[in-house]
């Protein structure tokens, strides 16, 4: 049985499209890279490949370990430093691999699919390198500067090909290759193989296989994203009654009060609230069945740690969270102080990323004195929250 290591190049600095780097960038509300993860993480499901390797800048590496903690608790990713060049990069990933084969897939290419990759590992085998190719289909110039003039001449297109990823090579077999040339220049593994005179099988590509280099490129995928993302909304709802000697939690933050908001868990009903819109955008079950009042191991605690086990179960689904918008209906005490602490403890929760807090927007509206809320004998709070991924 042939096994398979999937090594994501992603340690690039973008240097063409200019900013921070590319594989870091949103498309449709998920980092570049992901996108290659997120088909990774099927591949592993489906046991076509065993095991995931992430190959990003030096200085990422404690920041993508953070996100990846937050995506999935069931599956692990090996994550890799790169190099000064893109081979060196992908040479520490299969360095680190540890089955027959490895398929080298780059980052910035967002769009690939499950059935590429499986048909690319059918076809390999240990004599044998494969990769997908596109042919060429644009007329095509050759530009020189002779003389200080611009001389342009025409190029036949016949036979050309542009090679995508991801390649699929024998992992001890593409080492040996990679380290014929010590400086690692290699555009692609292909490159490298070639050089080594190791036999090589070609198989169609796919034309929205794209590679993200330039900023019109980042437009291009951008709508091919739009056009091809599901979007769901949920609502949530909870109210809680105050009384004596109880701690009052909303959103994380205990303020200080004379009355407490009562309830098995610390009664955070603005969490509560949140994590029901999340869970109901998502199609999943309330909180009152995930986390029932009867079950001893939720007595007193966080709602902010019931909401992390909310956030890694959408990310599961390929969840995005675009927007969470609460409304929380309270008399005493007066609470618009804490809205920015409380979105900031929720966005820690919910996202990879601090700057995507400013996602959730919390509000507070009086009870003016009538009904239970106006008593202060309860507090209410409503959410909206929208959710998209990608079809695949």
């Amino acid at each position: 049985m042939k096994t398979f290591s999937f090594i994501i190049a992603a340690a690039g600095l973008g240097e063409r499209i200019g900013g921070s780097p590319k594989q870091f960038r949103l498309l449709g509300g998920t980092p570049l890279w992901q996108w290659s993860s997120h088909v990774a993480e099927e591949l592993l499901a489906l046991g076509k490949i065993q095991e995931i390797i992430l190959v990003v800048p030096s200085d990422s590496i404690t920041r993508i370990k953070k996100t990846l903690s937050t995506l999935s608790e069931k599956t692990s990713f090996l994550v890799v430093a790169g190099g000064t060049t893109r081979s060196q990069s992908v040479r520490n990933g299969v360095a680190m691999a540890s089955s027959d084969y490895v398929l080298i897939h780059d980052g910035a290419r967002p769009f690939i699919d499950k059935e590429l990759c499986i048909t690319i590992m059918d076809h390999v085998n240990p004599n044998l390198g494969v990769i997908p190719v596109v042919p060429i289909s644009d007329a095509l110039k050759k530009i020189e500067i002779v003389e200080g003039e611009e001389r342009v001449s025409s190029t036949s297109r016949e036979h050309l090909y542009t090679t995508q990823t991801p390649q699929c090579f024998p992992r001890l077999q593409l080492l040996e290759a990679l380290d014929t040339d010590k400086d690692l220049l290699f555009k692609d593994e292909a490159e490298a193989w070639i050089a080594l005179g190791k036999k090589i099988v070609t198989i169609p590509g796919a034309r929205h296989n794209m590679k993200i280099t330039y900023q019109e490129d980042f437009i291009l995928a951008h709508q091919i994203a739009s056009n091809n993302r599901e979007y769901r909304v949920g609502n949530g709802f909870d109210i809680h009654p105050l009384v004596p000697s109880r701690p009052l939690i909303l959103g994380g933050v205990e303020i200080e009060s004379p009355l407490g908001l009562d309830g098995h868990s610390d009664a955070d009903v603005l969490a509560h609230a949140v994590m029901d819109a999340l869970l109901g955008a998502a199609g999943l079950p309330d909180i009152g069945k995930l986390f029932p009042a009867s079950d001893p191991q939720y007595k007193n605690i966080s709602s902010l740690d019931l909401l992390s086990r909310v956030a890694s179960l959408l990310k599961e689904g390929r969840w995005d969270i675009l927007w969470v918008d609460v409304t929380l209906q309270a008399q005493l005490p007066r609470l618009g102080s804490f809205t920015k602490q409380m979105e900031e403890n929720l966005g820690k929760r919910l996202f990879a990323f601090e700057m995507e807090s400013e996602k959730i927007n919390i509000k507070v509206k009086s009870g003016e004195r009538i009904g239970a809320v106006g008593r202060a004998e309860c507090m209410k709070c409503t959410a909206v929250a929208t959710l998209s991924r990608w079809r695949r």
